[in-house]
């Protein structure tokens, strides 16, 4: 069994990220996380290019999911203007929160991907739930004290991740 703290794929951002190549893993939905991966936990609003981003994956004819561990205004405030279904409270990286995502894109967990910016929630949460993928991407909050300890102790899981990812592309 490989190490489920290991991501399948580690990114810049979000925007490095394309249906196709998610496609090619047999994924036909995403569960992307909020905090630190489509914004700063700072931002009450998407940026702009928020929602041309997941419009790429609906218009692949895949799924979209926003799942998140915050409280549910702050998720319906930033989802509100993006037109896909978000789920607060999700308690990542329990099993059920996951599960209820890929409930709410009416997939199995075998054809979801999950994105997000923590290795001990979404990656090691994604990759026990059984996701075909997990995609780890650099925080936006990368600058905070506390994420930036969690990312000291998450960086050799990252760069394994690098390492599975070069692999898979050969």
């Amino acid at each position: 069994m490989v190490n489920p703290f290991i991501p399948h794929y580690v990114f810049d951002s979000i925007y490095d990220i394309t249906p196709e190549l998610l496609q090619k893993d047999g994924v036909r939905g995403i569960l992307i996380d909020l905090d630190g991966t489509m914004a700063s936990r700072h931002d009450a609003k998407p940026a702009p290019t928020v929602a041309p981003f997941l419009k790429r994956f609906l218009d692949a004819g895949m799924k979209v999911a926003v799942l998140s561990n915050n409280n549910e205004d702050r998720v319906r405030v930033f989802c509100e203007d993006l037109g896909v279904p978000y789920l607060h409270r999700a308690f990542k990286p329990a099993r059920h929160g996951f599960a209820r995502g890929a409930q709410a894109l009416g997939l199995p967990l075998s054809q979801c991907a999950v994105i997000g910016d923590q290795v001990y929630t979404d990656t090691f949460g994604g990759n026990l739930a059984g996701v075909a993928a997990t995609c780890y991407v650099h925080s936006y909050d990368a600058k905070d004290f506390f994420i930036n300890l969690r990312y000291q102790f998450e960086k050799g899981f990252i760069a394994r991740g690098k390492k599975r990812m070069e692999e898979r592309r050969k």
